[in-house]
């Protein structure tokens, strides 16, 4: 029985002993930024921690850096929240008919064929009226994204380890010492949800609403000071952005809507009184 035994090949490995700094990862090779572990969110911690450092070239400063990329992010996204405010107003201007239509169906149950007919009136509403109720959802979900990104970019990124801010923020990557910026934050979240237009939710969601910015403070208090600084930011400029919205649109066009016997009643009245008058004449 014989066996060969191949001589073993030269392998090239390569080593790297330092910080770990994208740019210089980078300088080495696309590979190696992957030493860099920025979670599921990398495609978006990227570009952010390249415009983050592009900023901060000409700032000097992670804080202001953070700050200024906020508002630039904001001025991007503006369109969209505008037109997200828009169609949240229009919702709030139909609600008295949406809320018709939902009291003819109110006696039936959620399984009953006939509530299919009550969607259809909903959706053909919406539709003459150019609503999507989904609209106003839509730079919500937007923003977690984000959140996450910053959330990754903070806690990975070496550049951002230690960068003061100014103040008693000494680390950008570490949280508050003195939780300021979180119940600032908080509070903003809290006047950015009384800004907002009601589009007709029932009580419950309404409480529901105004419980999470105490939900996002508690959650803030130990995140890094770096991202309650850009939700801060991000949600003083959205409540600017509401009021010069408001100013734009004006005040909310509410209908009032009878109910459906009363406008029976009145039309059955005005037919007897014009059949009358046609016989006085």
């Amino acid at each position: 029985m014989s066996f060969s035994i191949e001589p073993k090949k030269n392998e090239t490995l390569q080593f790297f002993a330092g910080p770990k700094d994208f740019d210089v990862l980078a300088a080495i090779g696309p590979d190696a930024t992957r030493a860099i572990n920025f979670g599921m969110f990398a495609v978006i911690v990227v570009p952010l921690l390249k415009s983050l450092k592009w900023v901060n070239a000409y700032v000097g400063n992670y804080g202001w850096s953070i700050i200024i990329l906020t508002v630039i992010i904001n001025i991007v996204i503006f369109p969209l929240r505008h037109k997200s405010v828009v169609s949240m107003r229009k919702m709030q201007e139909i609600q008295p008919e949406v809320k018709a239509i939902q009291d003819r169906y109110s006696k039936l149950k959620a399984t009953d064929p006939g509530k299919q007919k009550m969607n259809q009136e909903m959706m053909a509403l919406y539709k003459e009226r150019g609503v999507n109720p989904a609209s106003g959802c839509v730079p919500i979900l937007l923003t977690f994204p984000l959140i996450f990104a910053f959330y990754a970019l903070l806690s990975t990124a070496i550049e951002l380890r230690g960068a003061p801010f100014m103040g008693w923020i000494h680390d950008l990557s570490a949280h508050d010492p003195y939780y300021v910026t979180p119940i600032l934050m908080g509070a903003s979240q809290l006047w950015q949800q009384w800004t907002m237009p009601s589009t007709g939710v029932d009580p419950a969601q309404q409480k529901m609403m105004m419980f999470m910015p105490v939900m996002f403070t508690f959650m803030f208090l130990w995140a890094p000071s770096g991202l309650a600084i850009y939700w801060l930011v991000s949600n003083v400029w959205q409540i600017g952005q509401q009021y010069v919205t408001n100013s734009i649109i004006g005040p909310p066009a509410v209908r009032t809507i009878r109910p459906a016997a009363e406008r029976r009643l009145k039309r059955v009245g005005g037919g007897k009184t014009e059949a009358a008058d046609a016989q006085k004449s």
